[in-house]
């Protein structure tokens, strides 16, 4: 993404769900779900740090279900 500096954050809404960004200093983006701070993940690019953070959250929302942990509420609906 153009217009982004190293270490400055923001944040995308997709299908509902906040997902933060960072640029990283080595390069690409860090990425994280606010309301689950255990999804985070990175990418080359904004789109793969999108698609693995969507990963990332997907698998740790897996295994809170599988261990009867609380799931946000606005996380519920995502599979």
């Amino acid at each position: 993404m153009q217009g982004v500096t190293v270490g400055e954050t923001f944040t995308v809404v997709k299908d509902g769900i906040e997902f933060e960004f960072e640029a990283a200093e080595e390069g690409g983006y860090v990425a994280s779900v606010p309301l689950y701070p255990s999804a985070l993940s990175q990418g080359d690019t904004f789109e793969e740090a999108l698609e693995n953070v969507i990963d990332a959250l997907t698998e740790c929302l897996a295994a809170a279900r599988d261990l009867g942990l609380e799931i946000p509420a606005e996380l519920e609906r995502f599979r």
